[in-house]
């Protein structure tokens, strides 16, 4: 067996590297949550990344700081090496989660040769999260977050024992100020300009694997977890066949 396939049989067990995709207020941060406690595996988050680059003031951090200081969009350069230098930490060895990279075809296209070079035979696992656009404005009007620990309650989903009030530190929870309804149609017509050409990328690979997000939290875990362990012995059985003569 290759070291390619060994390193594809952990993950049947572990998760192995793991991106979810879909639209704002469908869930991916309360899933990628979820999964990082259950696996043991971080979650990362492009904007926790350029946060903690800025806040250590890295050359990196100090580049984005100027970029964003001028209205602008850090580069997929920028954005690419602040990710590249987190994927090479001791704690993604078995797997990591990625919620909110990559967000276009280009930074795809850089994580297919990333994987390939520093990861031989890791496979990536795209999950995509759907829901009707209508159903996730209404989840969003009722979503709120503490201003503390950044914990996210919703009131038909997941509300909290106290209404109005953190679980854990019993602070005033808050709504977002981009989850107002016309802020938040802005963001979905963000999404379908620039994500779904990304799904439809990883489509074309055969590598998406699609999710009703519309469920309870559990039972959308439930069916990430099912249907990435699936995913992974297909592809490993696949990989272990051998090629047809030409």
């Amino acid at each position: 067996m290759s070291l390619g396939q060994n390193y594809q049989l952990a993950q049947i067990e572990k998760p192995g590297p793991v991106l979810l995709l879909g639209a704002p207020g469908v869930g991916k941060g309360t899933q990628s949550d979820i999964l990082s406690k259950l696996w043991n595996v971080p979650k990362i988050s492009t904007g926790e990344i350029l946060r903690a680059n800025v806040s250590n003031g890295t050359a990196l951090g100090l580049q984005a700081n100027d970029i964003m200081k001028r209205g602008g969009l850090v580069s997929d350069r920028v954005m690419t090496q602040m990710v590249a230098r987190r994927l090479g930490d001791s704690d993604t060895s078995i797997g990591f989660i990625l919620d909110g990279f990559p967000r276009t075809v280009r930074q795809a296209r850089w994580l297919d040769s990333y994987l390939n070079v520093h990861r031989r035979g890791a496979i990536l696992g795209i999950i995509v999260m759907r829901m009707d656009h209508q159903r996730i404005v209404e989840r969003v009007r009722h979503r709120s977050v503490c201003p503390v620990c950044n914990t996210v309650y919703n009131a038909q989903l997941m509300p909290p024992k106290r209404n109005g009030r953190c679980d854990k530190d019993d602070s005033a929870l808050e709504q977002r100020n981009d989850d107002s309804v016309e802020v938040f149609q802005t963001r979905l017509n963000v999404f379908r300009k620039e994500t779904e050409p990304l799904i439809q990328y990883y489509r074309g690979q055969a590598l998406s694997i699609d999710i009703d997000a519309e469920q309870q939290p559990s039972f959308v875990t439930r069916d990430i977890v099912e249907g990435l362990t699936v995913f992974r012995k297909r592809m490993l059985l696949e990989d272990a066949l051998p090629e047809s003569p030409s």
